[in-house]
C-alpha cells in the first residue's frame, strides 16, 4: 500500500483535487459535501454534487488517466482515501471478466466527460444553431448528455449494490462502506507496522517424545498492536496475503529465524533446527528461493538446521509451481517439512511427489485420537508409513499426557503443542533451553 499521507480534512472551498491531476486515490466522504465540476474558460459545468457515503476519484485510480473533473469542497468535508495500489490489487485479484467490465465502464464515462466538455465548449463560443434561443440546441444536447451519464451512473451502481441494501443518498450501503474503509485502514497499519517493527516472532520448542529434550522450534510471527494488544497470525495474516505483504514480511521472519538459529548453534553448540512457515503466495516471486539461500548465508545459519514448512494449499492450488519451488529449494540444502498433513484432498499422493523430509500430522487427527478410534488408527497409519518412507514426524497440537503417551507407543519422534510449551519469546525459549528436559505444562 502506498506510503503518501493523504489529506483526510479539507475546508469550505478547498480542492480535493483539480482536472487533470494524477489519479493516486479515490475517497470516501465521511461528513460534509464535495462539488464535481468541469471548468473551462473560467466557466463552470457541475456535474455531481455528493454527500456522506458517496465516492469520488475512482475513475482515474481504475483507468489511471489523469482526473477528468475537479472536486471541491463546499463545505467542511472528511474523507476516507483509498489509494491507488490498494485498488490496483484488488482488480488485479479479481476475475477477470469483472476487470473487463470495470475497464468498459470507465471507457464510457470517458465518453460521457468527453462529450460534456463538447458540449460545453459549444455553449460557451454560442455555437448553438440558428433559432430565437442561440444555445437551445447546445443546450438540449447537453442535457442529452448528461441524462445519459446519470443513467450510466444509475445501472453501475445498480449492479455494485444490488446484494446489500443502501441508505437514502449513498450510493453504497453502510456495512459496505464501513467494511471498506476498515480494510483499508487495516492494510496501512499493517504496512506501518513493518516501518515502525511492531512484528516480533516466538518461537514453539518442538520435543524429542521419547526424552523430553527440546530439538527444535518452530517461529511463529505475532503483531504488537497500536493498540496494546498482541495479536496472533489468524488475525491478520489473510490481509498480509490479499495485499501482497506477505512477500515483505515473509523474507522479514526468514531472516530473524535464521539468525536465531545462528545464535543457538554458536551459543549452545547444539544443532537445534529452527521451523519457518512458507506462504503459498510467496512462492509467485520469482526471487524467493535465491533470496531464501541468501538469507541463510548472510544469517550464519546451519542450512540443514532450516526447515521450511509448506501448507497443503500451495501443493493443491498451483502443483506444477510446487514441484519446481520445492525441489530448487531442497537443492539448497535446507529441510522441507508439509504442514498440517491430513487437511488436503490428495495428500499422500504428495510424499512421493515432492521431496520432504518432514511430516507433521495435523492437530485435529491428534486431538481426536482419544475419543476416536478411526483417528487412533489414521494418526498409527501416517506415523507408520512416514517412518517407511525415512521421513520424520511432528505431531501437532500435543495438550495432554494421554496424547503424548499415545504417540510415543506408535513411535512418533518428535512432538509439538502446549503440553509442552506455548510459543515464547527468545529469552523464554533460551531459559528452556538451559533445563536438562523441558517442564511439562499438562
Amino acid at each position: 500500500m502506498d506510503s503518501i499521507d493523504f489529506q483526510t480534512t479539507f475546508d469550505t472551498d478547498e480542492y480535493i483535487f483539480n482536472e487533470g491531476d494524477p489519479g493516486d486515490c479515490a475517497y470516501i466522504i465521511d461528513s460534509g459535501m464535495v462539488e464535481v465540476a468541469l471548468d473551462k474558460d473560467g466557466r463552470k459545468l457541475v456535474v455531481a454534487t455528493l454527500t456522506k457515503g458517496d465516492i469520488l476519484g475512482e475513475m482515474a485510480i481504475i483507468d489511471r488517466l489523469p482526473r477528468s473533473a475537479s472536486a471541491r469542497a463546499i463545505v467542511p468535508t472528511e474523507v476516507t482515501p483509498i489509494p491507488l495500489d490498494y485498488v490496483s490489487q484488488k482488480i488485479e485479484q479479481s476475475d477477470p471478466t469483472v476487470r473487463m467490465f470495470l475497464r468498459l465502464a470507465m471507457a464510457r464515462y470517458r465518453d460521457m466527460n468527453v462529450r460534456l466538455e463538447q458540449v460545453f465548449e459549444s455553449l460557451s463560443l454560442g455555437q448553438g444553431e440558428a433559432s430565437d434561443d442561440p444555445f437551445a440546441a447546445s443546450t438540449m444536447e447537453l442535457k442529452n448528455v448528461v441524462s445519459q451519464f446519470a443513467e450510466m451512473q444509475k445501472r453501475i451502481d445498480s449492479a455494485v449494490t444490488k446484494s446489500a441494501p443502501t441508505e437514502a443518498g449513498s450510493l453504497f450501503g453502510e456495512e459496505t462502506l464501513e467494511i471498506t474503509k476498515l480494510l483499508v485502514t487495516e492494510e496501512k497499519m499493517l504496512k506501518a507496522a513493518m516501518t515502525k517493527k511492531e512484528f516480533r516472532l516466538h518461537y514453539q520448542p518442538i520435543v524429542d517424545l521419547a526424552s523430553n529434550r527440546i530439538v527444535g522450534c518452530e517461529a511463529l510471527v505475532r503483531w504488537n498492536h497500536p493498540s496494546g494488544e498482541q495479536l496472533l497470525p489468524s488475525r491478520f495474516i489473510n490481509q498480509v496475503e490479499d495485499s501482497g505483504l506477505i512477500i515483505d514480511l515473509g523474507y522479514w521472519i526468514a531472516e530473524e529465524a535464521c539468525s536465531f538459529q545462528s545464535r543457538l548453534f554458536n551459543d549452545f553448540q547444539h544443532d537445534l533446527f529452527v521451523a519457518i512457515n512458507l506462504s503459498g503466495k510467496q512462492f509467485e516471486d520469482q526471487f524467493l528461493i535465491p533470496s531464501l539461500a541468501d538469507i541463510m548465508d548472510r544469517t550464519g545459519a546451519r542450512r540443514e538446521q532450516i526447515k521450511f514448512e509448506i501448507t497443503e494449499s500451495l501443493l493443491i492450488d498451483n502443483p506444477e509451481l510446487a514441484t519446481q519451488s520445492l525441489h530448487q529449494l531442497k537443492e539448497t540444502g535446507a529441510k522441507l517439512a508439509i504442514d498440517d498433513f491430513g487437511t488436503g484432498y490428495s495428500s499422500f499422493s504428495y510424499l512421493h511427489r515432492f521431496p520432504f523430509d518432514t511430516l507433521k500430522i495435523d492437530r485435529v487427527f491428534v486431538s481426536a485420537m482419544s475419543r476416536s478410534e478411526k483417528s487412533n488408527r489414521i494418526v498409527k497409519s501416517l506415523v507408520n508409513l512416514s517412518r517407511d518412507l525415512g521421513m520424520d514426524v511432528v505431531a501437532e497440537g500435543i495438550e495432554t499426557e494421554q496424547e503424548a503417551e499415545l504417540m510415543r507407543n506408535f513411535k512418533a519422534a518428535l512432538g509439538q503443542g502446549f503440553y509442552f510449551s506455548r510459543p515464547v519469546n527468545e529469552t523464554e525459549f533460551v531459559k528452556l533451553l538451559r533445563q536438562p528436559k523441558i517442564e511439562l505444562a499438562g
